[in-house]
């Protein structure tokens, strides 16, 4: 009698351990398909903030014709730009009852929690026109480096690509009146996958600025 209780204990044991690690399995599977959906979405979101950033600056710059001076203070001004980038918005009100907005600080950041920098490129030797901007994502993952570096920009979005910069490396149109300077491995735009993806670096250390006209 009592070695078959003692059997019966040890088979109860064994499905006991059997049906926690089945549990465990399942959870670990549950929490990385989850891992994985959350990581998609982070991949989208990083690109349309690009995007919807891309064309704030250039909405906002078109009547003047050009873009000189441009400031994160601008965009806080005027509500522009994608909230989940865009520093926090500061208003004081004069005594006349004025209000008036900018940025509590000045820079951006993605949701990879890298910077993002903004302002003019191009410009005269005097600085008073600039005839392109940039915008700059800072601390990037080496696998979102390599997708947004490829990324085809379109003309629908009021202003086009002019060059690429990925870290060491840079693309440009090859009969642009803008002739590209500094000591970069120089590639012809349209990006290359594979050039694009050589020139991101293993980690989280990877810029990108990219100019638009």
């Amino acid at each position: 009698m009592q070695n078959r209780h003692s059997a019966q204990e040890g088979r109860t044991f064994i499905e006991t351990l059997a049906y926690i690690m089945i549990m465990i399995t399942v959870t670990a599977g549950i929490a990385t398909m989850v891992g994985r959906g959350y990581y998609r979405y982070e991949c989208s979101a990083i690109q349309q903030d690009l995007v919807d950033l891309h064309k704030a600056i250039s909405k906002h710059y078109a009547a003047d014709g050009h873009y000189t001076n441009i400031k994160w203070d601008d965009l806080c001004e005027d509500r522009l730009g994608p909230r989940s980038i865009m520093p926090e918005r500061v208003c004081d009100t004069d005594e006349s009852g004025q209000e008036t907005c900018k940025c509590k600080v000045q820079k951006g950041r993605h949701i990879f929690d890298g910077t993002v920098d903004i302002g003019s490129g191009d410009c005269l030797a005097d600085g008073t026109y600039c005839v392109t901007f940039f915008i700059q994502f800072n601390n990037l993952p080496q696998d979102i480096c390599a997708q947004l570096g490829a990324r085809a920009w379109s003309t629908t979005s009021g202003s086009d690509v002019e060059r690429i910069e990925i870290n060491n490396d840079l693309w440009y149109w090859q009969y642009s009146p803008i002739k590209p300077t500094g000591s970069y491995k120089k590639h012809y735009l349209p990006a290359l996958v594979d050039d694009v993806a050589n020139a991101c670096h293993s980690g989280y250390d990877n810029t990108i600025r990219w100019y638009f006209n």
